[in-house]
């Protein structure tokens, strides 16, 4: 476990994680300012990952996308090239949601904070058991998702 304090130390933690993903990346946060995802370094990294093929996927659940567009340009282009890799959608804003924001890399790997509005927390690379409480949450946020954010007008 790597515990974190500063939003530069989230950041480096993010790219730790997202280096060591080989299939499925999957973040509920509330919104991604949080991670810089806009970065032209991360957003390579993101590219790669999806160039890569083999069934990869990258699903992004926040509680905001209402600055998307305007905030990560460079995230909907690549939404945009990548459809079938990256799915963004918006939690259910009537349902409860978790207070903790967290980011899960395959079935190992966790970033994990208490409060997700603030950026101290913890990486960890290897608890499976973590990672498979957490994925079990985020796949129950996911199915009552009724929004999802689309790279092109008309949704196509």
């Amino acid at each position: 476990m790597t515990a974190f304090e500063t939003p530069s130390e989230l950041r480096a933690a993010f790219d730790t994680l997202l280096s060591t993903t080989r299939r499925t990346l999957r973040v509920y946060e509330h919104d991604l300012a949080v991670f810089d995802i806009d970065d032209a370094t991360r957003i390579a990294t993101l590219r790669a990952f999806c160039v890569a093929g083999g069934g990869r996927r990258i699903e992004l659940l926040l509680d905001e996308v209402g600055r998307l567009t305007v905030d990560h340009p460079r995230l909907m282009l690549l939404l945009r090239d990548f459809a079938h890799v990256i799915e963004v959608r918006q939690a259910d804003p009537d349902a409860a949601r978790p207070d903790r924001a967290f980011v899960l890399a395959d079935a190992h790997g966790v970033l994990l904070r208490a409060d997700k509005h603030s950026p101290p927390g913890a990486l960890h690379t290897d608890d499976t058991a973590r990672v498979t409480e957490l994925n079990q949450v985020f796949e129950a946020l996911w199915q009552r998702a009724p929004r999802q954010v689309s790279a092109t007008t008309l949704g196509l």
